[in-house]
């Protein structure tokens, strides 16, 4: 049951990303009301900082997927250059800012629902053996 007050609203809409201009786009993916799960994603949903801090509190779960940090900087490099910067300027974007987010976002597992790491979850099963509806 939602109590938010946007439950009363037959539709919401939420942003989304355009990675060639780097930026959020408001209004971009529509929420009906009759949605019996929303999927979102996003570095921040942890973060105890406000505006951040409240967005948890308005989550069922939130799980934090963890990748090897080199896979996350090849796959970084990979789609800053895919988006059109030259592989110079990919590798500063993703050991500059892209790093501060890392390092900023990475303590904020600690309050994830689930922890997912290298195939392992929190508990310690390998994903492949839990089984969702």
């Amino acid at each position: 049951t939602c109590a938010l007050p946007i439950c009363d609203e037959p539709e919401v809409y939420a942003p989304g990303f355009d990675r060639v201009i780097e930026q959020p786009i408001a209004g971009t993916i529509r929420v009906p009301r009759e949605a019996a799960i929303v999927v979102t994603e996003g570095n921040y949903l942890l973060v105890t900082a406000d505006p951040w801090a409240r967005i948890a509190p308005l989550l069922s779960e939130c799980w934090f997927c963890r990748v090897p940090e080199r896979t996350r900087l090849t796959r970084l490099i990979a789609r800053h250059h895919e988006f059109g910067k030259d592989a110079a300027a990919a590798e500063a974007w993703a050991t500059g800012p892209d790093q501060r987010n890392a390092d900023l976002i990475e303590p904020t597992a600690a309050r994830a629902s689930l922890i997912v790491s290298d195939g392992i979850v929190s508990d310690g099963i390998p994903t492949d053996s839990h089984k969702f509806p």
